[in-house]
């Protein structure tokens, strides 16, 4: 008897299913077939939120996202790059022209590094970017929230392909002497864009009790347009 999974891949075609140990196959498979991954253009009414994994020496996911009063989360653009320090990243979100509501990262942003005395959040912020601190909860708490996000999700398919890609291959690997999956899921190139969405769907639950931190606005050649 073959799985869900195999049947897919051999016989519908999957690209998710093709992903041996997939987390989110079915989530992804039901957010393409019911149209929720196509062209989704920035509001320029909403703020643009961002979900941040922090790489250190290697790859730096940023997620980009509005969300709606009626619980709909629009994935308006992904951007990842590896071996680059926060000023780039900085640049990135300047270059984009967004107006930027609240930027969240991982709770080890507070974490200071041994050089400088230093956290990477008081790094940030010296650089205009006011990060709120996601929630630390264990990551099958984190993928459950994912799963519980993805049918309230709009993907843009062409300016977050790359975070689906990270999506759509972010696994658990295959023990074959006890014939089951690892309950961990494998450190690889998808990890990174998989964690930044987890941390999306943990800090959608939390409570919004809070005003946005930081803002960034288009400005005239010469100004920072840094609103905080």
């Amino acid at each position: 008897m073959i799985t869900q999974d195999e049947y897919n891949q051999e016989f519908e075609c999957s690209f998710e299913a093709a992903v041996k140990g997939a987390i989110y196959a079915g989530e992804l498979e039901q957010a393409r077939s019911s149209g929720r991954v196509g062209r989704v253009p920035a509001d320029p009414i909403l703020p643009v939120d961002t979900d941040w994994d922090l790489g250190v020496g290697d790859s730096t996911a940023i997620w980009f996202s509005q969300s709606l009063k009626g619980g709909e989360v629009r994935l308006i653009d992904y951007y990842e790059a590896q071996g680059e320090g926060l000023p780039h990243y900085a640049n990135v979100l300047r270059a984009k022209g967004y107006v930027y509501g609240q930027h969240w990262a991982p709770h080890d942003i507070q974490v200071r590094e041994l050089g400088s005395g230093r956290s990477r959040i008081e790094t940030a912020k010296s650089l205009g970017i006011t990060f709120q601190v996601c929630p630390n909860i264990p990551i099958e708490d984190g993928i459950h929230a994912a799963r519980m996000l993805f049918p309230r999700c709009y993907f843009d398919g062409d300016k977050t392909k790359a975070g689906l890609e990270a999506l759509q291959h972010y696994r658990r690997d295959y023990n074959t002497r006890l014939q089951e999956f690892k309950a961990t899921p494998v450190h690889d190139f998808a990890e990174h864009g998989a964690s930044a969405f987890r941390y999306l769907a943990v800090r959608q639950q939390a409570p919004k009790d809070k005003a946005p931190s930081s803002v960034y606005r288009s400005a005239p050649s010469g100004s920072t347009g840094w609103l905080s």
